[in-house]
């Protein structure tokens, strides 16, 4: 089972999930005017998951080991 997120784009929202199971939404950022909810989705996801990898002792994804 993996503990990462992912994001699930809805009509109104943006939901992040766990990776393994959508239906288990942790957060949601509601589509509501000028609100950049997809990028903070998607920052959220990410940030969790590189933290995450980096706590397993294993480089993010993209990420140079030994890099900031």
């Amino acid at each position: 089972m993996s503990d990462r997120l992912a994001v699930v784009e809805q009509q109104d929202r943006f939901l992040v999930v766990r990776e393994d199971d959508p239906s288990d939404w942790l957060c949601a950022f509601a589509r509501d005017g000028d609100f950049p909810a997809e990028r903070w989705a998607r920052n959220m996801a990410q940030t969790y998951n590189e933290r995450r990898e980096l706590s397993d002792g294993t480089p993010a994804a993209g990420r140079s080991a030994g890099a900031p």
